[in-house]
């Protein structure tokens, strides 16, 4: 990096090195975003930075915190996920993926694992 690169940093530890706290101090991290536009940003928060799209980094509520926060199973988990993107990512598709799932869980609940009809 150049010294000019460098001004912006108050650390002097941060750049090129992680510091204590393992995050990009914030005039590091607005560097980084502007010399690397093509790798991923680096932001305070991963629900900040989606790969793929904006279908849920654009929700109020991301699936994948209401599914933690809540202590929600798999299965249950990829239906809350399938069922929240299908108008944005995935459209029938998403929601056949939900039904699946559906349907495994109520199979599984059921017993009927392995089972033939």
């Amino acid at each position: 990096m150049s010294d000019s690169t460098m001004r912006g940093c108050r650390s002097n530890t941060c750049f090129g090195e992680r510091n204590g706290d393992d995050e990009y101090c914030v005039p590091c991290r607005h560097i980084m975003n502007e010399i690397m536009p093509k790798s991923p940003k680096v932001t305070d928060s991963p629900l900040k930075d989606q790969v793929g799209g904006n279908h849920y980094s654009k929700l109020a509520i991301q699936p994948v915190e209401y599914i933690h926060k809540n202590k929600i199973p798999f299965i249950e988990g990829s239906v809350i996920k399938y069922v929240t993107r299908w108008r944005d990512k995935g459209g029938i598709k998403d929601l056949q993926k939900a039904k699946h799932f559906i349907e495994l869980l109520i199979e599984l609940e059921n017993g009927n694992v392995g089972k033939a009809d």
